[in-house]
């Protein structure tokens, strides 16, 4: 009879290498698309007179609608062929069955109370509590029993890429811990917005990594399975000549989807020589080139949109660092016969990286959008990462788990060197990474390496 330790062992890899399953979105018959080769990728609160133009910037979605949803607006975004999330209102009931001319639903989704963890603005002065977590919950509930077809989106403030408490806009009012797990009970799809480039706060200006941190914390605070999407800066927003190069917004994206956001809002609204807090910041010919590099951005996120659906596969590679001591995140991914690996900086000062990548012989490595080309040589490979920088990776060939000799297939003789690492752990004499093929902590070669061994027994490339 076979050890509960092997049937254990058998259905946890089975788990990790399988696809993620059903669609995100399929709980949602009018919500966005399911479609592996969709990625959600909005502007916020923009004229939907300018839908062709981001259309063409690679924008596939409108996160807002001024004082509306109205019948001007939606009719104008149907022509264009640009769906939206907005408020719900008797307009957005009159249009919750109109179409584009594909198929798809106009109306996608439904927002309300933008960063209800701020202070609120009183219209007649002043300054009022944040929402109450109560009061949100409520408004979700009476969205659902309206539209039950449709997502409800809900986007918080900076507050949560803050250290705790010390955002000065929710007054010291929220405590994270109590709070935000009951705000995000008020929604389907959850985002944060924080724009450490443009700031002028020492706690967090620069510190473009907060990115990453509030969407951590967002999946932290959510139940099990809650869409997390983000919203990303672009321009100037404070007025004050300092904003996110396209490097940077670039890095801010991948540092989001890195970490597991499913969706991008970006904030468009900066100043310009038109306004100082224009809300068209990105289309004006002063911006010609950021609006280039935004494009690009945003055609390679979809462009990548299949691999960024497919399960991470981070047991698959290890990273160490040559020089300097900036961290690096990273995802691995497997699709259609290549190794992808989407990487970032975390910090501003130089690093240089070394990858090693399991079980896959000597390749080039094209990194992806930056017209260069790598050497995986003994399963690895570095590069330099100059300020917050992304570089996306792509072998092409996937590795061969249980080919320990790199000879593409798994046979003796990689049984006889698996068999030279067993129950080694890892620093001890013997031990083989590549030997270590089962996705768990314990670095250890023992019955789930073996099971992973005879899983792949006979495998030929």
């Amino acid at each position: 009879m076979m050890k509960p330790t092997v049937i254990l062992c058998f259905f946890v890899f089975v788990f990790f290498a399988a696809a993620e399953g059903a669609g995100l979105y399929d709980p949602w018959p009018q919500g966005p698309s399911s479609d592996p080769n969709y990625f959600p990728l909005g502007v916020w609160l923009q004229s939907p007179a300018d839908a062709a133009l981001y259309h063409q910037a690679g924008i596939n979605f409108y996160d807002g609608l001024w004082e509306g949803p109205t019948v001007s607006q939606l009719e104008t975004l149907k022509n264009a062929r640009m769906q939206t999330v907005c408020d719900l209102n008797d307009t957005a009931l009159q249009y919750k069955d109109v179409t584009l001319s594909d198929g798809r639903p106009l109306i996608m989704g439904y927002s309300h109370y933008g960063e209800p963890d701020n202070m609120q603005d009183n219209p007649e002065g002043g300054l009022d509590l944040p929402i109450p977590t109560s009061v949100v919950q409520s408004s979700y509930f009476n969205i659902k029993n309206l539209d039950p077809n449709r997502p409800v989106f809900l986007n918080l403030s900076q507050g949560i890429g803050n250290d705790g408490g010390t955002w000065v806009g929710q007054g010291g009012y929220i405590v994270p811990d109590r709070d935000y797990p009951e705000y995000i009970l008020g929604s389907d799809v959850i985002s944060f917005d924080i724009y450490p480039m443009d700031c002028e706060r020492t706690n967090t200006c620069q510190d473009a990594w907060r990115v990453a941190l509030g969407v951590d914390r967002l999946f932290g605070y959510a139940p099990q399975g809650h869409i997390v999407w983000n919203t990303i800066e672009t321009s100037d927003i404070c007025g004050n000549d300092r904003q996110a190069t396209v490097e940077e917004i670039r890095a801010e994206v991948w540092m989001s989807i890195i970490h597991g956001a499913k969706g991008l809002t970006y904030f468009i609204h900066g100043k310009t020589s038109i306004d100082d807090f224009d809300y068209r910041a990105i289309l004006r010919p002063e911006n010609a080139d950021r609006l280039a590099g935004f494009t690009q951005i945003n055609h390679q996120v979809q462009s990548l949109a299949p691999v960024i659906h497919s399960p991470d596969q981070n047991h698959l590679a290890v990273m160490q660092s040559l020089e300097g001591d900036s961290p690096v995140d990273f995802a691995v991914k497997i699709y259609e016969g290549a190794t992808y690996i989407f990487s970032v900086s975390m910090r501003q000062p130089q690093t240089i990286k070394q990858f090693q990548v399991k079980s896959i012989p000597d390749s080039s490595v094209e990194v992806l959008g930056e017209d260069r080309t790598l050497s995986l040589v003994n399963g690895t490979f570095s590069d330099t990462f100059t300020g917050y920088e992304a570089h996306l990776y792509k072998i092409d060939a996937v590795p061969v788990l249980g080919d320990l000799d790199l000879d593409r297939r798994v046979n003796f003789s990689d049984f006889d060197r698996f068999a030279g690492s067993w129950l080694a752990l890892e620093g001890q004499e013997g031990w083989q990474w590549n030997a270590d093929l089962f996705p768990d902590e314990a670095n250890r070669i023992d019955l789930c390496d073996l099971v992973v061994l005879a899983e792949h027994w006979g495998r030929r490339e």
